[in-house]
């Protein structure tokens, strides 16, 4: 027999002939149910939720009240968290964040009661995981963690929030070094590479484009010295941009667009609707399969088989910096914040941090 569980209800305002109405609704016996408790004017939220409340009273009886529950870690983050995540994370980020949840915090944690997990047990946690994981991962695990437990606090589950002081070990796996393709390098890389392959790495190096928004664009997207990024493709899946700021124009080089209409020459007569990158299938190419299949065996010969994705993303963060791109406009065009540019993209290279002491001590001293 399925579990009774305890109800809380939604209450919310409804707008009807003018009016604005509480809004209670419910289930009972699994099944919807809903009712107008009265009109805002005249009751004020305490009053329509202790109405609520009498109406849920002879549902809840014999409930299993969630106060009463015994939460582990493992429980809370299958009953409560994660159904809250599933409904504002991407399908990109549901994926790998729920399979790091899974792996790095509920399969040591799962069976710790939540009220008896101390900081001291979660930041022993962090330093075991520094000695296999990098930076980038320790961090993700510390803010997932931190956000397990405020919201556990929302929910009345426990009384404070022991990840609240927890910080990233000093000594972590080295993970791999922020590499930046020099010009010379971006020449030599396009020419190994073949027509369609070309346009891909131009479009994430001059463009500064993410392989998914790359691989999901159509005919339809292309306009006369841009294109529009409306849509992205991850493991097969298509969606919307990561976020409001990568729903954009990309403007493109005078390079990247010669090949782009050299590339359109083989898809003419084709729909708007067809995808630039299309697979035999007629789908979106896979990032993973790109690389694997025509792109990194193409660029080993000529030792440029780390020059992935993200280092010619990084790559056109970097070169437009020292050309004197102001980080707004490399933002916008790169579809992120000003912050996540300047600290995460961009590198400044030996020769400018040069120059820069230089100008310092020209300024200072006469």
């Amino acid at each position: 027999m399925r579990r009774k569980r305890f109800q809380r209800g939604c209450l919310k305002t409804r707008k009807r002939n003018g009016m604005n109405y509480w809004y209670a609704q419910w289930r009972e016996r699994g099944r919807p149910k809903s009712k107008e408790i009265g009109l805002c004017s005249k009751m004020d939220r305490v009053k329509a939720e202790g109405i609520l409340t009498e109406i849920l009273k002879p549902i809840n009886e014999g409930a299993e009240n969630p106060d009463m529950i015994t939460w582990t870690f493992a429980k809370f983050c299958e009953v409560v968290y994660l159904p809250v995540c599933h409904r504002k994370w991407k399908a990109s980020t549901d994926m790998v964040e729920a399979n790091r949840l899974e792996v790095h915090l509920i399969r040591p944690l799962g069976v710790k009661l939540m009220q008896e997990i101390t900081r001291s047990e979660l930041q022993a946690l962090l330093d075991e995981e520094a000695r296999t994981c990098g930076r980038s991962m320790v961090d993700h695990l510390r803010f997932r963690l931190r956000s397990v437990f405020a919201l556990a606090i929302s929910e009345g589950v426990v009384d404070r929030n022991p990840a609240a002081a927890l910080f990233t070990p000093r000594h972590y796996q080295e993970g791999r070094s922020r590499q930046v393709l020099t010009p010379e390098q971006a020449a030599i890389m396009i020419g190994a590479l073949e027509l369609r392959e070309k346009v891909i790495v131009r479009l994430a190096t001059w463009e500064g484009m993410r392989p998914g928004e790359i691989l999901a664009l159509q005919l339809g997207d292309m306009d006369d010295d841009s294109v529009w990024v409306r849509r992205r493709v991850y493991k097969g899946d298509i969606d919307e941009p990561k976020s409001k700021r990568s729903n954009r124009r990309v403007a493109l080089t005078i390079g990247t667009l010669a090949m782009l209409n050299q590339w359109k020459l083989r898809l003419l007569g084709s729909p708007s609707e067809t995808w630039l990158f299309g697979s035999e299938k007629g789908t979106p190419m896979r990032r993973d399969n790109i690389w694997r299949k025509w792109m990194h065996p193409n660029l080993k010969p000529v030792g440029l088989e780390w020059a992935t994705f993200q280092v010619m993303r990084r790559t056109f963060a970097t070169l437009s910096r020292q050309a004197g791109v102001d980080a707004h406009t490399r933002s916008a065009q790169m579809g992120n914040t000003v912050d996540v540019n300047e600290n995460e993209y961009a590198v400044a290279s030996f020769e400018q941090k040069l120059a820069a002491v230089r100008k310092l001590e020209s300024a200072v001293i006469q």
